[in-house]
């Protein structure tokens, strides 16, 4: 089978490296045909601090899905959610020349173009460009404004961008474990694209994905995004705040979150009781479960703060007419919808990815909505890239407009 017919998708989370390989079939449909995964080291917060654990991780994980898949793959997909990340909302605008001609495909890039060189620093490089709606002259809300007759043209988009250095060691890791990088993606606007429906978008949601080290938020109305915001915690820092508490190992801090772990204090929690195995020579003790919901509730009330933030940043709460759905490894939390709905006064579920086949357990669970949805991100911009060698277009330019020209 041809190295075309497969994507190979890395997310690089702050707990764990998840590689996942699909085959291309029945057009634009995947099925997904090989995982892997293996603990992330080498990075603190997203970054790269030890390149060669970094790439010995991304090296395991894939050669895992590879060897499962029985296929080669030399490119791949990466997905980063760090503290070098940095999102815009940016507007650019253009004057357009001979207005009566139509405003053309090249105009609008101009002004997308001017929107990123009014907000992007030096040292930051581009991820994404999101064009939200344009302007022609005064007349607002245009979707395209291709052969539109106008004097001014004005977009607003919502920039994505990462630090070029901490991109180039990620890269370079990716390279050195075998792989050339087709491109980096995202993690919040990965996961969008594999739990949330083209009608959510439309309505307004939040889209919040609660991984081991990091939360994801991505806001989209009009079926546009609207916001995305990466947070420093995560389900892992759950964890430890539970070891710390009882002086209990890691691993059975982990255990107690997963079995009996839950992010509402119920009052029958206080006649509960479970036990705690402590650090030796600590002797173990049984405990009130209210005690061990107290740890997490405390820490998930400090996740929601921050999506209460993200999102009254970017509109009304009550324009979120889809709510709020959560996924990722720690949505899987007992009560944690309920925790959130209660805060925040927005219906919440939980975000199963969709759009896939194959390992049908692993791939319905919102753990692996980050690389599923970047799987499907890769074939969206394969099938571009294959229609602009259709049209002729030199490879030379295909770079030079590739971050503006696939969103049209």
């Amino acid at each position: 089978m041809q190295a075309d017919e497969h994507l190979l998708a890395i997310d690089l989370g702050t707990t764990k490296v998840c590689a996942v390989i699909a085959r291309v079939i029945a057009g634009d449909d995947l099925e997904v045909i090989g995982i892997g995964t293996h603990p992330s080291e080498g990075m603190q917060n997203g970054a790269v601090i030890d390149l060669e654990r970094t790439t010995r991780s991304i090296e395991a994980a894939a050669q895992k899905a590879l060897a499962t898949a029985g296929v080669e793959v030399s490119r791949a997909w990466v997905g980063i959610a760090a503290s070098f990340i940095q999102s815009y909302n940016s507007r650019g605008s253009v004057a357009v020349l001979q207005g009566q001609r139509g405003i053309t495909k090249a105009d609008m890039k101009s002004a997308i173009r001017a929107a990123v060189d009014m907000k992007i620093p030096p040292e930051m490089q581009v991820l994404h460009v999101i064009p939200r709606g344009f302007r022609v002259d005064d007349r607002t809300g245009v979707r395209d404004p291709e052969g539109m007759v106008g004097n001014l043209l004005e977009v607003d988009v919502h920039l994505v961008c990462g630090r070029k250095n901490d991109i180039a060691n990620i890269e370079r890791a990716a390279q050195a474990a075998g792989f050339r990088i087709e491109g980096v993606i995202l993690q919040p606007i990965a996961s969008s694209m594999s739990v949330l429906s083209p009608a959510e978008m439309m309505a307004g949601v939040a889209m919040v994905d609660i991984g081991g080290g990091t939360t994801d938020i991505a806001i989209y109305r009009d079926g546009h995004i609207l916001q995305s915001k990466i947070v420093l915690i995560g389900g892992d820092l759950i964890t430890r705040d539970i070891a710390a508490y009882f002086a209990a190992p890691v691993e059975h801090a982990e255990a107690l979150k997963r079995s009996f772990g839950w992010a509402l204090t119920q009052p029958a929690d206080e006649a509960e009781t479970i036990e705690v195995q402590r650090i030796r020579p600590r002797p173990p003790r049984q405990v009130p479960r209210s005690d061990l919901n107290f740890v997490i509730e405390a820490r998930v009330e400090q996740i929601i703060q921050q999506v209460e933030r993200t999102i009254d940043q970017a509109l009304p709460r009550e324009d979120l007419v889809a709510g709020i759905v959560l996924t990722g490894g720690s949505s899987l939390l007992g009560g944690l919808a309920e925790k959130f709905q209660k805060e925040l006064g927005v219906d919440t579920g939980l975000g199963i990815p969709g759009g896939v086949t194959g390992f049908t357990d692993i791939v319905k669970s919102p753990t692996c909505a980050t690389a599923i949805g970047m799987l499907q991100y890769a074939l969206k911009e394969r099938r571009r890239l294959q229609a602009e060698v259709g049209r002729g277009i030199p490879k030379v330019v295909r770079r030079f407009t590739n971050f503006l020209s696939k969103y049209f």
